[in-house]
Parts: structure tokens; sequence; C-alpha cells
């Protein structure tokens, strides 16, 4: 063999050998580096894990927040409604606040500890002498006050003491309502050709210039035909067994002609002519 066969042999035996320990420190290199690409790739699943739930939660939040702004709209719409009725089943009574000629009075007490039916009320130095003024509780006539010396007396309508006009039903037929008890009283004077019926609703005249008109105080459950006239009983719709608060009408203003009641029920008794 001559030299230079022997440099090549010789070249290709220590590449040989170089190859096979690069193999060798490859697979150690390979063994020491493996826990290391091992938590690496643990920390990249768990990298991945966390961006998914995250992710995830993202989405979660911005639907649980579009819910939460339906529900909202949802919420803000049933309060409104609520106002909404609140303000409807409040106008009648605001309408008499408005009223300059209203006042808000409350009870001080029963006049007598014995009779449920003659209060005390506040207010009486507001209001004239001699003067028998409309008491409304919850939109429905309720009584009457009385000034006279002394407090604001009111008398409900369970008190026979208590009286003033009426209309009853579509046609608007006259009388004049006497308390009974805490539950009816009865309309005396009614015109004998007049056709009321059982269920007619009684309402206030305002001609007496004790209250408004058109408010309203019960309905006709029995019809009592006299020799003259006709008198009708009526459940009543005030609760005047909770004196609580009422309206008090100072006066009524332009009404026609004042009627007197008096006069009315000699009328209507057919006692005098005009």
């Amino acid at each position: 063999m001559n030299r230079k066969s022997i440099v090549i042999i010789l070249l290709v035996i220590s590449t040989l050998l170089l190859l096979k320990k690069e193999e060798i420190f490859q697979d150690k290199f390979a063994l020491i580096t493996l826990p290391i690409k091992e938590s690496y790739l643990n920390l990249s699943n768990d990298m991945h894990n966390t961006i998914d739930r995250f992710s995830n939660q993202s989405k979660s939040i911005e639907t649980l927040q579009e819910e939460n702004i339906l529900l909202r709209k949802f919420l803000y719409q049933q309060k409104m409604s609520i106002i909404q009725l609140e303000q409807l089943n409040g106008f009648s009574q605001r309408k008499f606040d408005l009223h300059e000629n209203i006042i808000r009075v409350q009870t001080i007490s029963y006049k007598k500890l014995n009779d449920f039916s003659q209060i005390y009320l506040t207010k009486g130095d507001k209001l004239g002498k001699d003067k028998i003024y409309g008491l409304i509780q919850k939109n429905v006539a309720s009584g009457i006050a009385i000034k006279n010396e002394g407090p604001l007396k009111g008398v409900l309508l369970s008190n026979p003491e208590c009286q003033f006009s009426t209309f009853i039903g579509k046609e608007n037929t006259p009388g004049i309502a006497k308390g009974i008890d805490a539950q009816n009283m009865e309309i005396n004077f009614i015109p004998k050709w007049s056709k009321i019926v059982i269920g007619d609703k009684v309402v206030t005249s305002g001609l007496d210039n004790i209250f408004l008109p058109n408010i309203p105080v019960g309905v006709i459950t029995k019809i009592i035909t006299k020799s003259t006239y006709k008198t009708a009983i009526i459940k009543t719709y005030a609760d005047v067994l909770h004196p609580n608060f009422f309206y008090l009408v100072k006066e009524v203003l332009h009404q026609p002609e004042e009627v007197n009641i008096t006069k009315l029920k000699l009328e209507q008794d057919g006692n005098i002519t005009d």
C-alpha cells in the first residue's frame, strides 16, 4: 500500500470514530435534556390550557354580560311599568292634591270613645266657620266636616247627621244621602216617578256646595217606595272604620245655582211649589 492509501484509510477510520462518538454524545445529551424538554412540554400544555380556559371564561363573561344587560333592560322596563301603573293609580288622588280648594286633613281622635262615626280633624284653623265641607277618602265620599266653635269635626257616612245631595244612575236622579251604619246609607226624597234600579251607582251631585260633583258614594242594594217618594238603600264604598287621612273640599267652584237641601226636600215631598 502506498502512503496515500494509508492516509485515506486513516481519515475514514477517524471519521467513523468521530461519528460514533457524536452519536453517543447525542444520546447522552438527549437523556440529559429529556427532563427539561418534558418540563417545557408540561409548561407549554399548561399555558395552552390556561389560555383556553381564559378564552372560554372571556366568552362566558361576555355572554353573561350580554345576558345581564338584557336582564337589566327587562328590569328597567318592569320598573317603568310599575311606575306607570302607580302613576295611573294615583292620578285621581293627585288631582285632589293639585286642586287649590282641596286640603289634606288627618284624624286627631274620635269625638267619643264609644262612637266611631265622629272624629276631630287637623287644619280647622284654615277653614271658615259655620260651614259644611265634604270629606273624600281614597277617591270616594266618606263623610262631611263641620266647622263651628272649637276643633274641626268630621261626621262619617255611618252617622245619621251626615247628609248631602246625590245623583243616581245614568239619568242623574236626585236624592239626599243620609248615614245609617258603617256600610250603608239611605238616599231619601227620590222622585217617585224615577226609574232607578238595584245596582245603580250613586255619586255626589255637587249642587249643595259640599262635595265636588261625581265623587262615588255607593251602589243601590234595595229600593223602598213610599207615599210621595222613593228611598234607596246603598252599600257605601268608603272605609269609615279606618279614618286616617281625608281630602277636604274647601269650596266647590263654578257650580250651578246652589240648592237648599231643605227646600229640595220640601219640593220633592210635594209641600211647596215655585
